[in-house]
């Protein structure tokens, strides 16, 4: 299950190279993605559908994509633009065009629309707190569970103390008041016990729907944060974008230093998560119906009803995606 017409971080920006097309899984749906002559990233669906060949095992020529069996060339819309075995005199192959998608590259990382093709699109998201005067370290790590487990577990107090009691949680309390609260594409939660004078909390976890997640490192300061972008692979494979976003200092490579210190000890604590996680069914949560929830659940319970929203059956991706898999 994932909620439709939003965009979704499928990769960080790196990892797609001018050199050669790129395969990756996302969604469910085998992509291929390469960049065009002026660097743009573009994306299809990686079948080809002439006879079923991966269009990433091709090759980038002049911008476009060119099948490795019988050399048919695809531009960044999808549109089969060369057949060569059809002559250069002959119309274009209109039945031979495949679903191409539309990509973002924002703040280092590549965007999917999950959706309808739009005239327009709106922008990709981002916690505007995270501007110029940060630098990140980051890493990938790639887990066996559903895209929503893996976000629940960043929206859970109550664990903390038994989960994390060998690291952060040991002087963490057990009883909680947990609030949360959505508006918009926003949701943020926090304890009641952090608040201020005027009942705004002092520090928060915050998710821009549906997978984009932030924490500050530190109460009543976003000197240092980590953010979370979460690339659902399919319904029981996620790969997670960590970064630690650090403000600069006049010290030459010392927010760097403080960002790998940071990551050094979020990884720790996200595998302490997966030890955990891994044991709950994999698959998605939004209409589960034998987990009974207690209140300091809230976030959780607002999460999977924004999911449950914000999801649509049947968006059109054509014919051949239910059946592609890619073997080995």
């Amino acid at each position: 299950m994932f909620p439709t017409d939003c965009w979704y971080a499928i990769l960080d920006a790196r990892e797609l190279r001018r050199a050669r097309p790129l395969y990756a899984r996302r969604l469910g749906v085998e992509l291929a993605l390469w960049r065009d002559e002026q660097g743009r990233a573009r994306c299809v669906l990686d079948r080809c559908p002439h006879r079923g060949a991966s269009l990433s095992a091709g090759k980038i020529r002049e911008g476009c994509l060119e099948c490795p069996f019988h050399g048919f060339v695809f531009d960044g819309r999808g549109a089969c633009v060369e057949v060569p075995c059809n002559g250069p005199d002959a119309p274009r192959a209109r039945h031979l065009d495949t679903r191409a998608f539309e990509i973002r590259e924002a703040q280092g990382l590549l965007w999917l629309w999950w959706g309808q093709p739009r005239e327009s699109y709106p922008p990709t998201p981002w916690f505007e707190v995270l501007d110029g005067r940060y630098e990140f370290v980051s890493f990938e790590l790639d887990t066996e569970v559903n895209w929503m487990r893996n976000v629940e577990a960043q929206l859970d107090w109550a664990h903390v103390p038994f989960v994390h009691r060998k690291s952060f949680g040991a002087t963490f309390p057990r009883v909680l008041d947990i609030h949360s609260a959505v508006e918009g594409d926003l949701l943020t939660t926090w304890r009641g016990d952090q608040t201020d004078g005027e009942g705004k909390p002092t520090f928060s976890l915050r998710l821009l729907l549906p997978g984009l997640w932030m924490m500050p490192y530190e109460l009543e300061s976003e000197r240092a944060c980590g953010l979370i972008a979460y690339a659902p692979v399919d319904d029981v494979h996620t790969r997670v974008y960590f970064r630690s976003y650090v403000q600069k200092t006049a010290i030459p490579g010392l927010a760097r230093l403080i960002g790998m210190y940071h990551n050094f000890y979020s990884r720790r604590i996200l595998r302490e998560d997966l030890r955990v996680v891994l044991t709950q069914p994999p698959g998605p949560t939004a209409h589960v119906h034998d987990e009974r929830l207690v209140p300091a659940d809230l976030p959780v319970a607002h999460f999977r009803r924004e999911v449950a929203r914000r999801s649509q059956p049947g968006v059109e991706l054509g014919p051949r995606v239910a059946v592609m898999r890619r073997s080995g």
